[in-house]
Parts: structure tokens; C-alpha cells; sequence
């Protein structure tokens, strides 16, 4: 179809700096047992299956929706989309631009999302916004890709309005009226058609024992305990709370640091190996990305500074040291840090990685130089 879219002391912690914070210069590879978790299919906050949508593309949808805030029916407005623009990636002959090129206003993949003429070039404006790594994705993501091009149209429905405003998403999408009705009867058919549940719906657990739901792409399952909003919160025992409404990355991070804050500290931790007895700065960081699945191999603090994308992000920022910093590395995860260096008491107490408030952060950025970094898209 050719159509136009809008598709305590500071003497100690300064001590603690250079201490803890010499980096490993030599990369080491993964432990292939210590990835046994990752690459799993992304999984959601809905229906187990659904009448029409093929079953081995529904937790693609979800874990997109869920990945991006696109609320409860965020998975099927997707489908719908995958639907109307190329029958779930089937409608692929020549012309299509489905698996190549573009069709004739510019469109392509199975997504149909503008690369150029008059669909504009929609998937340049994100393409840096989708998680590297994605299982069955590509690096860099394709818009051939079918995992790519729905993270890709996920981030373009957040970017104009959704959920808040479906229709104005669904217009700037696509502003051709006979589909959006397509779309919008495509949705209801299948939120009244889903089976089962792929999980809790995302911001909808009460309790703070139940886990949050998990986007799956992460090698530590997600569990313990949860808390309303996009905060994470520390507890008494030093375990993090989960945000509710955090990313399935986010949560899965989280999830991973509450794995090691009763580890000690050890020069080297956590490079042969993602798995050890104890870690150090920069091991741990790796841990927690890895945990993720954003990070395949572990990094020292020299590594680190080139990780991901430049800038703080919006849910987690990895801080880097440079000279000033005396190599130390730390991580922030929504509104909380996982640090070796302890500004104020923890629990458990001694040394390595534990969970610590914002303001540990803020200290630590003024005695010492930082590099900013973050996964892309987060």
C-alpha cells in the first residue's frame, strides 16, 4: 500500500577508591556455563496464546509492549500492526520491501517502518532505543528483522502518545483511516480472545512477595520482592525491592545485584568468570548487566567506558572512572546504586557490592572523574 506515514569518613572512601577500584586491563571471555540462562524467548505481561496471532511471535509482542511501557494491550496493538502491514511477516512478495528494499513510499520490513521517501525515515529516529542482543534480533538491529522491526515500532508508538493515546499513536503511525480501523478492531478481537496468562500484567501486582513480571532476554530470572512505581527501594536486609513498573531489563538487573550484595570484595571478581566467590568494582557491574543479558563478556572499568551508549539514562547509568576516578566503577539502576565502595553503612555489612542509595552516587561524582554511560534504550 503507497501511503505517507509519520511511521565514614572522605579520607576512607577516598582510600577505598584507589583500592577498590584498580581495573583489569585484560578482558577475559565468558564462562559458557555462566551464560546457560541467557538467549531465552522474551515473555510478557499477557495471554499465553491468542487466536490468530502465531504463537511463536506472541511473546515477542509482549516483551516489546512490556519493555516500553506500552501498558496492558500494548502487545496487541502490536500483533494488530504486524498484521495489517505484512500478515505477520507472510505478505513478502516483490515490492513489499518485507525482506528487502522498501516498498514504493519507502517502507520496509515486516513492520513496514519508514527508511526513507515518503514514509520518512522513521527507523533511524530509534533504532539506537532498541536492547542490543535481543534473542533471535541482530546487532546492529535490521528493520528486516522481525524481533528488530517490533521493538523498533514499540518505540515509535511510545514516542508518539501510546498508551496514553492510542489513537494519536495509531495516527501518526499511520494516518489512513481504513486501517487504524483494521488496527483498532484487530485488538479488541484479540484482548477478548487471549488463553491463559503469559504473566502479571505490568504496575499490577499488590504483593510485595510476588515477582514482577520478567521480559525473559535477561540470564537471572526475576523474583523477590516488588514495590508500586519506577523506584527501586533498599530493605532492611539490603535486598532491593523491584520496581513494578521498570522495564523487564531493569527489574532483571535488580534481580541480579540482589544475587551478589552478600559477596566480598576481590580483586578480579568476576572476570574469569560471571559466577565467583566475590567481585570487584567492575566485576560486579558486569554481573548485574549480564544479568540483563546486555553484556555477553565481563568488562573492566577501561571497557566500560565505551559500554552502550554516551550519557546517564533513564533507568540505569554505568559510571566509569577515569584517572580522577581512580578506575572505579559503579552502577546505578533505577534510583539506586550497587557499589564496592560504601559512603554509608549496608546490610549485610563487610566488603563488595551492595545496594546503596542515590546520594552514594552523588559523592562518589565529586571525588572523582567519571565516564556516563548506558544500554541503549534504557
Amino acid at each position: 500500500m503507497t501511503r505517507l506515514r509519520a511511521v565514614s569518613a572522605a579520607a576512607a572512601v577516598a582510600a577505598a577508591l584507589l583500592v577498590l577500584g584498580v581495573p583489569l586491563m585484560i578482558l577475559l571471555m565468558l564462562d559458557p556455563a555462566s551464560a546457560s540462562g541467557c538467549g531465552s524467548t522474551p515473555t510478557g505481561p499477557g495471554p499465553a496464546s491468542v487466536p490468530g496471532i502465531p504463537q511463536n511471535l506472541l511473546p515477542i509482542f509482549e516483551g516489546a509492549s512490556q519493555q516500553y511501557g506500552l501498558g496492558n494491550d500494548g502487545w496487541a496493538y502490536l500483533a494488530a500492526l504486524n498484521n495489517a502491514e505484512s500478515t505477520f511477516g507472510a505478505n513478502n512478495g516483490p515490492g513489499t520491501g518485507v525482506l528487502s528494499g522498501s516498498n514504493s513510499a519507502g517502507a520496509a520490513g515486516p513492520m513496514q517502518i519508514g527508511i526513507g521517501g515518503q514514509a520518512t525515515d522513521n527507523w533511524d529516529t530509534i533504532v539506537s532505543e532498541i536492547p542490543p542482543n535481543l534473542p533471535d534480533g541482530t546487532q546492529p538491529p535490521s528493520v528486516y528483522n522481525e524481533t528488530d522491526a517490533v521493538y523498533g515500532a514499540a518505540a515509535l508508538l511510545k514516542k508518539w502518545g501510546a498508551p496514553g493515546n492510542w489513537q494519536a499513536a495509531l495516527v501518526a503511525w499511520n494516518n489512513y483511516p481504513p486501517e487504524i480501523a483494521q488496527v483498532t478492531q484487530l485488538v479488541a478481537q484479540y484482548t477478548n480472545t487471549g488463553q491463559g496468562t503469559g504473566g502479571a500484567a505490568a504496575g499490577t501486582t499488590s504483593s510485595t512477595s510476588t515477582p514482577p513480571t520478567a521480559g525473559g532476554q535477561g540470564c537471572v530470572p526475576v523474583s523477590g520482592s516488588t514495590t508500586p512505581g519506577s523506584v527501586a527501594t533498599i530493605q532492611t536486609n539490603g535486598l532491593a525491592a523491584i520496581p513494578q513498573d521498570a522495564p523487564p531489563a531493569v527489574q532483571e538487573m535488580i534481580a541480579a545485584g540482589n544475587q551478589i550484595i552478600d559477596k566480598p570484595y576481590i580483586w578480579g571478581g568476576g572476570h574469569a568468570s560471571f559466577n565467583a566467590a566475590g567481585y570487584d568494582c567492575s566485576g560486579a557491574v558486569s554481573y548485574v548487566l549480564h544479568g540483563a543479558g546486555l553484556l555477553s563478556s565481563p568488562l573492566d572499568s577501561t571497557g566500560l567506558q565505551s559500554y552502550g551508549a554516551a550519557n546517564a539514562g533513564q533507568w540505569v547509568t554505568v559510571y566509569a572512572g577515569t584517572s580522577g576516578g581512580q578506575g572505579h566503577t559503579f552502577i546505578e539502576v533505577a534510583g539506586i546504586v550497587l557499589d564496592t565502595v560504601h559512603g554509608t553503612p549496608t546490610s549485610p555489612p563487610g566488603s563488595g557490592p551492595r545496594w546503596q542509595p542515590a546520594s552514594e552516587a552523588a559523592y562518589e561524582l565529586r571525588t572523582g572523574s567519571f565516564v556516563a554511560r548506558h544500554p541503549q534504550g534504557l
